[in-house]
């Protein structure tokens, strides 16, 4: 009888170590599921704003890029005594309406923006994102008004794009020298110009195996 069991029991293992040499090359030429990156216009917004935007973030991950209709901006984030946008309102209701089927999304806008920093409740800033989550929101209202070519304007948008794209791949501010990552601190425009536009490794060593093959 025992040894009826034992034949028994390693015909199951045999069996099952078959199964599992049947079903592996299955599991390994699964395809995952795409990631869908949606930029999302917040009142007009120049094409090729939304073009030189596109164009950064699929020059660094390989994911697909998909512009939405434009929106206007909420009058719930309207910050009449300043006359600007609040930037931290326009995320939770980007997060609240997120475009359908989207991994992260990219609000683009000419409009002013601020948020509260430290104890300056009405800080004007380019761009907010949310720290490993799905929103992040550019401005292009600061590059406008102090790039002196259209080329400089767009370099430094697009590198902003990156910057807050970053916060939502979950990289906080990087003290290494040219990480694109590296705190503005109130100088935007030097900043973005001192930038290489790219994740240090530093930065990149934080994202898990499956976000890390995705980067180009």
């Amino acid at each position: 009888m025992r040894a009826r069991r034992l034949v028994t029991l390693g015909l199951v293992i045999a069996n099952l170590v078959l199964l599992g040499f049947a079903l592996a090359p299955a599991a390994q030429g699964r395809v995952p599921p795409e990631r869908v990156v949606a930029i999302v216009p917040l009142g007009p917004v120049r094409q090729a704003f939304l073009e030189r935007v596109t164009q950064e973030i699929q020059g660094r991950m390989n994911v697909r890029i998909r512009v939405e209709p434009a929106r206007e901006l909420p009058k719930d984030a309207w910050y009449a005594p300043r006359r600007r946008w609040r930037a931290e309102k326009l995320l939770d209701w980007l997060d609240e309406n997120p475009p359908q089927g989207a991994w992260k999304v990219i609000a683009v806008t000419e409009a002013e923006i601020s948020t509260t920093k430290g104890d300056i409740f009405d800080w004007g800033i380019a761009g907010l994102g949310n720290l490993g989550g799905q929103s992040c929101v550019v401005s292009a209202y600061i590059y406008k008004k102090h790039s002196k070519t259209e080329e400089a304007l767009l370099r430094r948008l697009g590198d902003l794009a990156v910057h807050e794209f970053g916060h939502t791949l979950g990289f906080p501010h990087c003290e290494e020298k040219g990480c694109v990552m590296s705190d503005a601190k109130g100088k935007a425009i030097s900043s973005a110009d001192a930038s290489s536009g790219h994740y240090c490794a530093k930065c990149l060593g934080l994202l898990s195996a499956e976000d890390r093959a995705l980067m180009k």
